[in-house]
């Protein structure tokens, strides 16, 4: 049978696209379908300062800001998952239950040992928590934390996705120094959920930190050089470059939606399915 491979191609200057501004070093962008609107969480300022300023955004599908401060008294937020009634967000060696009514933190949990949490995958009753500093995934059922995965080769360990049966994990990379550059680039990689075995999905792909799923594939990013690619059965293609810091992305439909940390925006682009 013959090989069918499905690239995507992201079409920035479609009538749809847009751009807002009036962000605060926006690290990551959640959609939420049923209410038509995006999380978009605010570090404001260093990654790793615990300040008490970072805040969440609620900004409408169609780019216009709901409540530019919609929940605060965070440090520096990042990660963001939808969890029943609630939004989980990491918050570098916490994370918060958040109502999604409100934007009021009903609970705040500590793991133990945890540093620099990061991305949030959640699918069910049950949700995971990449720690990117000390190589962890927690998991979390609703009541308890505990330690999920960790392995030698996977010491910074960025963005998640799940369906409850498969953990996709997007590594930064080995060896990483106090800029946040790495010794090489990290891989794509999946973890059955029950069994905890490991496979690589695409080696050395970049320092990975949104990981979305397509109804194809997978779109990741690299956030040290803008690079957006799509994979699919294993390929990984090319299809957008963006700007340096280009976070913690988000599909919805056929539109990518995409923070740019340092330029204190987002935007978006269209998904256009193509065959090779």
């Amino acid at each position: 049978m013959k090989h069918l491979a499905i690239a995507f191609a992201l079409m920035a200057s479609t009538a749809n696209a847009w751009e807002i501004t009036g962000f605060e070093h926006p690290e990551s962008i959640l959609a939420d379908a049923s209410n038509e609107q995006l999380y978009v969480s605010n570090i404001v300022g260093h990654p790793a300062e615990a300040d008490g300023v970072g805040y969440i955004s609620l900004v409408s599908l169609d780019g216009k800001f709901i409540d530019q401060k919609w929940s605060t008294g965070m440090d520096a937020p990042k990660g963001m998952a939808l969890f029943g009634d609630s939004l989980l967000v990491s918050d570098l060696t916490k994370f918060h239950v958040i109502d999604r009514t409100s934007g009021e933190i009903t609970q705040t949990f500590a793991p133990e040992g945890a540093a620099f949490l990061n991305d949030i995958a959640a699918s069910g009753d049950r949700a995971f928590i990449s720690d990117m500093f000390t190589g962890v995934i927690y998991s979390f059922d609703g009541k308890e934390v505990t330690p999920f995965y960790s392995a030698a080769d996977l010491p910074h360990p960025n963005g998640l996705w799940t369906d409850g049966v498969t953990l996709v994990i997007g590594h930064w990379g080995p060896g990483m120094q106090q800029d946040f550059s790495t010794e090489k680039p990290g891989d794509l990689l999946e973890v059955n959920i029950a069994t905890k075995e490991a496979n690589t999905i695409v080696s050395e792909l970049g320092n990975l930190d949104g990981v979305a799923k397509t109804a194809e594939g997978f779109i990741v990013n690299d956030w040290m050089n803008g690079k957006i690619f799509s994979v699919v059965e294993g390929q990984a293609t090319e299809v957008l470059q963006m700007p340096q810091s280009t976070a913690d992305i988000t599909v919805l439909g056929d539109t990518i939606y995409m923070p740019h940390m340092f330029e204190n925006r987002i935007s978006t682009a269209t998904l256009e399915t193509v065959s090779n």
